[in-house]
């Protein structure tokens, strides 16, 4: 009987192992340097922590629409917590040194407008589940051009502002033809 409830202690703390992240993994917000994590077809995330360093790290991601499943395999190995830990590389220059910041992992080749959920495989260690929505974009083949009438008050705009070009450089070729003849 005693075994027994070992045995049930045992499975249950494995499930409470699998059950809860071993490190927290986020998109990145502005704070880290970035004006959005966001995109149309991407999206940026944080990276393991740097107790994790030198191990590869592989990406588990799915359409939540589609129940898609796909797992990219080896895509980076986690720095060394001497440097930042990231691998989207920022430049900044202020004239006497550049200063380069390694800031995250960005994941490629999303849908537009889908929600997608992620979490990083480092050995046996499993990040959180995150969920993030590319954002939308419309088809620049259905944007309203408003007005084609605009088209030709520009033309009569152009067609006056070189007719007064005209007469002012005119207006300097005789002013200038004038001064001269004086002398």
């Amino acid at each position: 009987m005693q075994t027994m409830k070992i045995i049930i202690l045992a499975i249950f703390g494995a499930f409470l192992h699998f059950a809860y992240a071993e490190f927290t993994v986020s998109l990145l917000m502005g704070s880290d340097g970035v004006v959005t994590s966001t995109f149309t077809d991407s999206v940026f995330l944080s990276l393991p922590p740097c107790s994790l360093a030198g191990q590869s790290v592989n990406l588990q991601y799915n359409n939540t629409a589609t129940k898609e499943i796909k797992t990219l395999r080896d895509i980076f190995k986690v720095p060394l917590c001497r440097f930042r830990r990231a691998l989207a590389v920022v430049t900044e220059t202020n004239g006497h040194f550049t200063i380069t910041k390694e800031l995250g992992y960005q994941v490629k080749d999303l849908t537009n407008g889908t929600q997608y959920s992620f979490q990083y495989i480092v050995g046996a260690e499993r990040s959180n589940v995150l969920e993030a929505t590319t954002k939308t974009a419309s088809d620049y083949a259905q944007l309203d051009e408003g007005l084609p009438a605009h088209s030709g008050a520009m033309v009569v705009i152009t067609v006056l502002l070189s007719v007064a070009m005209f007469l002012l450089v005119l207006g300097l070729i005789v002013t200038l033809f004038l001064s001269n003849s004086d002398d």
